[in-house]
């Protein structure tokens, strides 16, 4: 499949790294959000059951994220990263890889909530709703994930990059 697609294994490799570094930062957002909302309340059983209620978009960030970072870093190795192995290309590859995922998944929170209005035969509302809710979640999404996401992204950029030369 890499001979088809014209990948190496240095780009899979990349992909892989990166998904799991976006299935870490997934989990520390969410651990996050579990805290601050319990730090203000008491942690009872009614407050558990109203943020379960409340967190799909959460959940489902902990699945689907790691595979679009997988796709989007495999892409972004292919594209923008030299022959041979440097680890501060590596470390900018790997933010722009982290930026990437998340417009992505916030492009695709966005289709999946306009699929309702798609149902209802209102074309153009789904299109006006898919460009809100993208917006929505990229622009508030980037501004509470970005500081965690970002450096992450470098680090394992860095690191990925930086092993391909000690090998």
């Amino acid at each position: 499949m890499t001979d088809y697609l014209g990948l190496s294994w240095r780009d899979v490799g990349a992909g892989l790294a990166a998904g799991g570094s976006a299935l870490l930062a997934a989990v520390l957002v969410n651990l996050w959000n579990f805290v601050q909302t319990f730090r203000a309340r008491r942690f009872d059983s009614a407050m558990l059951a109203e943020y379960r209620r409340g967190s799909e978009i959460f959940f489902l960030g902990v699945i689907v994220t790691p595979v679009v970072a997988l796709i989007v870093a495999t892409v972004v190795w292919r594209v923008m990263m030299p022959d041979e192995p440097d680890p501060r290309y590596g470390a900018v590859a790997g933010v722009v890889s982290a930026v990437g995922s998340l417009f992505i998944f916030a492009a695709l929170i966005g289709f999946m909530f306009s699929l309702s209005q798609i149902s209802t035969g209102g074309l153009a509302g789904a299109l006006s709703e898919f460009v809100f809710l993208t917006a929505l979640i990229a622009v508030f999404g980037g501004i509470i994930t970005l500081p965690v996401i970002a450096p992450i992204g470098a680090i394992v950029g860095y690191g990925y990059e930086w092993h391909l030369i000690r090998r």
